[in-house]
């Protein structure tokens, strides 16, 4: 049992520094040939139509010793490190991937929506072909440098197929080990990181072009505390936007607390940073970890240019959390759940599940 104490360290896997890790091992799961095959069967079991994939348990497609794996796997996900790297599915077959992906995913939770499409299974990919992009535009949608945040849901998964030739490197960081080193070196800035900072919401397409998303201002506590235990979420560049929309800057104590809070998070020692290899799936606890993504530059043939395809996932026995973190499981609200990704060229063909949708209608995340 947990047994977390404010003003006092988070003890246990979840506070985590890379320096902690002796070797990739430590970290990365490396899936045998038959594990690959069994999953493989399970994904065969899917209906050729994907409007009905979420008419299938997909958990009892698989084995009992591979589902018993996974669910060790989400234990560490949700209650351990915070996250899990696989590695050595068939990215050589993108359609087998997507549908291994689907499978996995939903061994570990109920998928969300993520974007005003309704997306529960998106592919990440820059449609902007490296232009500039404009303050509602989604950040896994472009190029750009993501810098250390938390997303909508409990978690978020990513299915590498094709990773970028130049960049593109992925940063991971445990909010409760920012927290310990904080407490010990910058104990100042805790308490404006308790109250928290509005978000910015992106409209996303459609609509009045000329109208940009919301400053949504409910404060959203970077570190809380629910029944002994810690809750913590951050989305830094969200929170800046959240000013510079408002017409309200960041007090000097707001931004010097955001600053060192990053800092910390890029340092070496603290963050684990690694590059997705074809076939490598990552699932992150969005209430443990915050993760980053370089700038990347891409192929110019579009059939090898960088792809991966992108869950957002709610454990079914949610952890106990603040109100203002668990609100923002929700998701994002569209038209009805669909599934994309449908073309590895790079154009979505949304497929519409049948399934209708909840949460908000603006996005709080990348």
């Amino acid at each position: 049992m947990m047994n977390d104490v404010a003003g006092q360290p988070v003890v246990g896997a979840r506070a985590w520094r890379s320096a902690d890790f002796r070797s990739p091992s430590d970290w990365l799961t490396e899936i045998d040939g038959s594990v690959v095959a069994i999953l493989a069967d399970a994904a065969a079991e899917l209906p050729a139509d994907p409007h009905r994939w979420v008419d299938v348990d997909a958990a009892a497609l698989l084995r009992p010793d591979v589902a018993d794996a996974l669910r060790h796997a989400g234990d560490d996900l949700w209650d351990g490190k915070g996250f899990f790297w696989l590695r050595g599915l068939p990215a050589d077959d993108p359609e087998l991937l997507r549908r291994i992906f689907w499978v996995i995913g939903n061994n570990l939770g109920e998928p969300v929506m993520q974007n005003a499409r309704g997306q529960v299974l998106s592919e990440v990919t820059d449609r902007f072909a490296g232009a500039e992009r404009g303050v509602d535009t989604r950040g896994y949608e472009s190029n750009d440098e993501l810098r250390f945040h938390c997303d909508g849901g409990d978690s978020i998964g990513l299915a590498c197929v094709r990773p970028a030739p130049t960049g593109g490197e992925n940063g991971l960081v445990s909010l409760a080990a920012i927290y310990n080193e904080l407490l010990d070196h910058h104990p100042e800035h805790l308490a404006v990181l308790e109250r928290g900072f509005p978000l910015y919401a992106r409209k996303e397409e459609g609509g009045d072009a000329s109208t940009h998303g919301k400053v949504n201002q409910r404060r959203i506590p970077v570190f809380g505390w629910v029944r002994s235990r810690i809750s913590t979420w951050l989305n830094i560049k969200l929170a800046e936007l959240a000013a510079d929309m408002s017409g309200v800057p960041l007090t000097a104590a707001e931004q010097a607390a955001l600053t060192c809070l990053e800092g910390i998070a890029e340092r070496d020692d603290v963050k684990l940073t690694a590059h997705s290899q074809p076939g490598d799936v990552v699932w992150v606890n969005n209430l443990a970890v915050m993760h980053r993504r370089a700038k990347y530059e891409d192929d110019p043939d579009p059939s090898r240019r960088r792809l991966l395809y992108r869950m957002w996932l709610n454990r079914r026995d949610p952890q106990l959390v603040i109100p203002e973190h668990a609100a923002l499981r929700a998701g994002i609200r569209g038209p009805e759940r669909t599934i994309g990704a449908m073309s590895v060229e790079n154009v979505t063909a949304d497929v519409m599940i049948s399934s209708p949708g909840s949460g908000s209608s603006n996005s709080t995340a990348r």
